[in-house]
């Protein structure tokens, strides 16, 4: 699959309204010729038609040759370049080909430079763009005819923006090649980046929050363009011109990680000259590095990042420096995960359990140690797997999402409801064969499997307080290649695991924990009450996003479920009491959970009124209609699931004077509850790079960008925001 830039994110809100109002289903669309794709949604004609196109009548082996991505636009549409700029997405393509047939790199025409309203500039073609891409053959071709396959994903805009996918495909035969559609290519390779020389030179600077470029040494005086090419996950603006003179420009990218990220920046300079646009790509080559890796006017292309002293070659050490930083944070992250509210609330059960094992041999309680981290491991490293399955399917996965979706969450209410029936003597859940371990770490003794389940479960339940902390490690995380998202996870999980190995592999501090005896088992019963409590507060989750009678039925299958529980830990017969069991809980589930999840919502879904304290219903649209008002918007992502949220609610936004505050400066207050799974929140915040919640925003008038509030709130942050606010 070719490899492309993620969809940019701008600090303009008025992008949201051109990014959110799509239709989420897709009509079935079949187009003349051997291509096939997806409509527009609509029925009238799709906006963007693709197709397939060939610099050859036929193949031979071991030669080379060129294949176009093509795509016909419907008037006043466009698709975007590479680098889109302040919104939008470059297209997608992954392929399909013959065994040994391989595909180059997408190659990528001048963009033109397109201001809309909301002073929102994006990378464009209109029209009709052409893509080529050089298929390489192996030494042996199929002697019949064989079909070339593209499967595509793009964004097609006007006033608004639609999606599309679908699948181009090619027939080709073998035979000696000759030329077909010449003149097409000709014309598109015409507008590809040039390979000479670059007739000017440039010099790069950057500081924390902007990178500036300067063009030099031009022989002309006709328009510059710049645009930017930022590292794979970077943030970058338009260009703003500073300064000009005949023989230079110098233009500035506000970028608010430039200061952190890689320094592997490229720039494409279009210089246009008597109405002929000519371009060059440019690898960046920083002052600091100036002295050891001089940029000669010739470092250009698609070759020059792999030239000895080129910028790459210095950008690689700093690409890993970035990612060491990320993996601190993740690692940093995964400590931090122990404290959460979470997490909190089986902390004292995971102690219990090594205070168990402290006067078992020290070799033992080391190996329990490691199968606790290894579920722990497993876990994360199943999302990690999970995240790239999805990236690979062009699906979506925010932190949290467990409790966004009510079959999930029901089902982890249900196995929280069991073990907490566990810990309170209802019955014993022995494995297969005759082994010792239990079902899981919360269990009165613990065997290897048991150990490895209890880091699991752990895990599982902090899953949702992990986005205030490790929430931009994340963001970079999601929108990396899998290797690269597998290593974070798996750092977090080691983050995580840290101390139970310690404690686990030192005797010595095993020795500090209080002796065994029977106050073991009130605590055994104690923690089975804090677990139900656990399963109240999901319960309470669960209600928030459908209603009454998802409590209610709920409510009903858990008696049941605690019914058979019962029964499972009293009848002798085991195999009949696992059957009565099972079957009492389907039979529960199907008739209480399954129909009240069905039906949906029963009275007003949360988030779709408005709320307490002033606070109204959050849309894109209402944010530009205030903005464009000129009324500053306090924008809060929340969730009931997300415990940082309700502190922050109740330690700060609703505090009075937080609240008079909003009064007195007309600040129009919405929130953006996400406790059931919104897309347009969901695009909202991975717009800002945020896959979770708490997040706050501040639009003040007149300002570009809004203002961003850390995760933990304080109303002395919040009203120290709303100062530069005038009184109504």
């Amino acid at each position: 699959m070719v490899d492309f830039p993620q969809p940019t994110r701008h600090f303009k809100t008025v992008t949201v309204m051109r990014i959110l109002m799509l239709p989420l289903l897709l009509l079935a669309a079949f187009l003349s010729g051997e291509s096939t794709a997806s409509a527009q949604f609509f029925a009238a004609p799709p906006k963007a038609v693709p197709s397939l196109v060939s610099s050859t009548s036929a193949v031979a082996a071991s030669r080379p040759f060129t294949v176009g991505i093509r795509f016909t636009l419907a008037e006043h549409w466009h698709l975007y370049w590479r680098f889109p700029g302040d919104s939008g997405a470059a297209p997608e393509v992954e392929w399909s080909l013959p065994p040994g047939f391989e595909a180059g790199p997408i190659q990528w025409p001048l963009p033109s430079l397109l201001k809309s309203e909301g002073d929102l500039f994006t990378n464009v073609y209109e029209g009709e763009v052409l893509f080529p891409v050089e298929i390489r053959t192996p030494a042996q071709i199929p002697s019949a005819p064989f079909v070339l396959k593209a499967k595509l994903k793009w964004y097609v805009c006007s006033e608004t923006c639609l999606p599309g996918d679908g699948e181009v495909s090619l027939t080709l035969s073998p035979g000696e090649p000759s030329p077909e559609n010449t003149e097409l290519f000709a014309l598109w390779q015409s507008r590809l980046p040039q390979t000479s020389p670059a007739p000017f030179q440039l010099n790069w600077s950057k500081n924390k929050d902007s990178v500036l470029v300067e063009v030099k040494g031009m022989a002309g005086s006709g328009k510059v363009e710049l645009f930017p090419i930022p590292p794979r996950g970077v943030m970058a603006e338009h260009p703003e011109p500073l300064a000009s003179d005949p023989s230079g420009r110098t233009f500035r990218i506000p970028s608010p990680e430039a200061g952190l990220a890689s320094e592997d920046w490229r720039a494409l300079v279009v210089l246009n000259e008597g109405g002929k646009r000519l371009g060059w790509e440019v690898p960046a080559v920083f002052a600091k590095q100036a002295a050891s890796a001089p940029q000669g006017a010739g470092e250009t292309g698609p070759g020059a990042a792999t030239k000895p002293g080129g910028a790459s070659a210095g950008a690689s050490g700093s690409g890993a420096d970035g990612l060491g930083k990320v993996l601190w944070a993740a690692f940093l992250g995964g400590l931090l995960l122990n404290l959460m509210p979470c997490v909190l609330p089986v902390i004292a059960l995971k102690i219990f359990g090594f205070t168990q094992q402290a006067g078992e041999q020290p070799g033992r309680v080391f190996r329990l140690g490691l199968a606790f981290c290894a579920g722990v491991f497993t876990f994360f490293l199943g999302l990690a797997l999970a995240v790239a399955g999805l990236k690979a399917a062009g699906g979506g996965l925010n932190w949290g999402f467990q409790f966004q979706n009510p079959w999930i969450l029901s089902g982890l209410i249900a196995a929280v409801f069991v073990f907490g029936l566990n810990l309170l003597g209802v019955f014993e859940i022995n494995l297969g064969g005759g082994a010792n371990a239990k079902l899981s770490a919360l269990s009165s003794k613990q065997g290897y499997t048991g150990a490895f389940l209890h880091g699991a479960f752990t895990t599982l339940l902090g899953t949702s307080c992990t986005a205030p902390y490790l929430g931009v490690t994340l963001g970079f995380a999601v929108s990396q290649t899998t290797p690269v998202v597998i290593a974070i996870f798996l750092t977090i999980a080691a983050g995580m695991s840290l101390p139970y190995l310690l404690l686990t592999s030192n005797p010595a501090l095993l020795r500090f924990l209080p002796k065994p005896g029977a106050w073991m088992e009130r605590l055994k019963q104690l923690m089975g009450f804090v677990i139900l409590a656990v399963a109240v507060w999901m319960l309470g989750v669960l209600g928030k996003s459908l209603g009454i009678d998802a409590i209610a039925g709920t409510a009903s299958f858990l008696l049941v479920l605690g019914f058979a529980c019962w029964i499972f830990g009293t009848l002798q017969n085991r195999v009949l009491a696992l059957i009565a069991a099972l079957l009492l809980t389907a039979g529960g589930y199907r008739l209480f959970v399954y129909e009240a999840l069905l039906r949906g919502p029963s009275g007003t879904r949360a988030g779709t009124e408005s709320s307490s304290e002033g606070w109204e219903v959050f849309s894109p649209e209402r944010v530009a209609r205030e903005r464009a008002a000129g009324r500053p918007v306090f924008v809060d992502f929340t969730a009931e699931w997300c415990l940082n949220c309700k502190v922050n609610e109740r330690v700060t936004l609703s505090k009075p004077e937080v609240q008079e505050a909003f009064r007195k400066r007309g600040v129009v207050m919405l929130k953006a509850d996400w406790t059931h799974k919104d897309s347009v929140i969901t695009e909202e915040l991975n717009r800002f790079k945020r896959i979770g919640v708490p997040f706050y925003l501040l639009y003040k008038p007149g300002a570009a960008e809004p203002h961003i509030f850390p995760e933990l709130l304080t109303p002395g942050l919040v009203l120290e925001a709303l100062e530069s606010l005038p009184e109504r």
